[in-house]
């Protein structure tokens, strides 16, 4: 059932075995051996991809197969499926860039299918022999195609050069000539690389700086996750109302629909603590994630009950959400940016100045304010980052920031010097339009 061909490798198409060993060296990555799910969905993707099963590849049979839904839920109001799936492209996306893990056979999702396609990677020793160059000691070794910076282009050096008569000059020196202007053209030539290669790297070292003690930790970094506040009817209730209504077969996830003036018993409500993570947060936590694999950090993802506080003076820590992690708010209260009820950010130092999330009432279009908080740590404390947003996007765009090297390199380039060893405080706001982020800037920092 594989047909995928590449015309750069002799026996054209990918044969299963081959396709296994790939799967096996996927799983056993970084990017899959943290999470369970993303590891399970991938092998069962692969799995009925290979047997041409397309109709064990659909939205809602993989939702009964592997998450436990009803047969017949409904997937426009659960989407579980298209996240996970969302959640291992972007690991396999992961896996491909490291440069260690460059293999013979790709395996892929493509957009909108969740079928499995197959290919041999025609270019992958020749990327392996221009990875595995050895780098200097803190130093990234540049992608094979990002050594020079886009749309830079190296001209040859013209040189004019007068003849010369074959009765005044000798023969030898005139070949002298040629071979001194030829190396005078190549030493110009290698310097206009190692000053493109330079610039190339200069976003990636202010990169490393910035995450340098998150970097060189011995121990994973623990990132906390933030939950929506959310109350689920008790399973008794959502039980005997499937009783009475003759909707034994739809599980426990199906909408009791509710009348105006209807009361429901707060004892028949639970919190569902943990359970619930909103789109931005998710996008975020992914930035990051991709962000600490780029750099072969390892990573632990929980909520923030399943972190200890002597896990948290012993490890490297990332916090994800603003007032939807406890955590975020316990310990970024006395720093000079602090997140306030009412939904606003003020200066600790000059109360009356802040900034406030605005919604406009019928519009897609928001204001958003976010707060990364960057504590370096010391010998007695590891190092924390908090990526906290008033709202859902001012999270998502306050990870993006932090997770590339361009943005980063840009906020740094205005710190004082000496910011790699302190601590720093930077408000962002954010404009969103049709649930997009369109503009962000930096409206206020502290280092100390």
């Amino acid at each position: 059932m594989i047909t995928e061909h590449a015309t750069g490798h002799p026996n054209g198409v990918v044969g299963q075995a081959d396709v296994l060993v790939a799967l096996d060296q996927i799983l056993a990555s970084r990017p899959f051996r943290t999470s369970n799910q993303c590891s399970g969905l991938l092998r069962y993707i692969v799995k009925h991809s290979l047997a041409g099963e397309d109709n064990l590849l659909r939205e809602r049979v993989i939702g009964a197969e592997l998450f436990g839904r009803p047969a017949d839920y409904e997937t426009s109001e659960d989407p579980v499926v298209r996240l996970r799936v969302s959640d291992v492209r972007k690991r396999l996306a992961q896996y491909y860039l490291s440069a260690r893990d460059q293999r013979e056979v790709q395996i892929e999702i493509p957009s909108g299918s969740y079928r499995a396609t197959f290919h041999w990677n025609a270019e992958a020793p020749a990327t392996r022999s221009l990875r595995e160059t050895e780098a200097l000691p803190g130093e990234l070794i540049p992608e094979p195609d990002s050594a020079l910076p886009t749309g830079l282009t190296i001209h040859p050096v013209a040189v004019e050069v007068a003849p010369f008569e074959a009765t005044d000059v000798p023969l030898h020196s005139r070949r002298g000539a040629r071979v001194a202007v030829a190396a005078g053209a190549l030493l110009l030539l290698i310097a206009l690389c190692v000053v493109a290669l330079i610039h190339a790297r200069s976003p990636n070292r202010a990169f490393r700086a910035f995450w340098a003690p998150w970097i060189g930790s011995s121990k994973p970094v623990l990132i906390s996750i933030g939950s929506n506040a959310v109350y689920r009817f008790q399973w008794d209730y959502v039980d005997r109302y499937a009783r009475e209504h003759g909707l034994e077969a739809s599980g426990q996830e199906f909408y009791i629909p509710l009348k105006h003036g209807d009361l429901i018993p707060a004892d028949e409500l639970q919190p569902a603590y943990n359970s619930f993570v909103a789109i931005a947060d998710v996008s975020a936590i992914s930035d990051i994630t991709t962000a600490l694999t780029k750099q072969s950090v390892p990573f632990q993802e929980r909520f923030p009950d399943d972190i200890s506080f002597a896990e948290l003076r012993s490890n490297p820590s990332v916090l994800v959400g603003g007032f939807n992690n406890p955590m975020t708010i316990e310990l970024t209260k006395s720093l000079p940016f602090v997140m306030r009820s009412g939904s606003e950010i003020i200066e600790t130092e000059k109360p009356n100045r802040r900034w406030a999330l605005h919604i406009h009432v019928g519009s897609h279009d928001t204001a958003d304010y976010a707060i990364v908080t960057r504590l370096a740590g010391n010998s007695d404390e590891p190092p924390l980052m908090s990526v906290a947003g008033l709202g859902g996007f001012g999270t998502q765009g306050a990870a993006q920031l932090v997770a590339d090297p361009s943005a980063v390199a840009a906020l740094v380039s205005g710190l004082p010097k000496g910011w790699e060893r302190k601590n720093l405080q930077i408000v962002i706001g954010l404009k969103i339009s049709d649930y997009k982020i369109v503009s962000r800037e930096v409206v206020a920092t502290r280092v100390w």
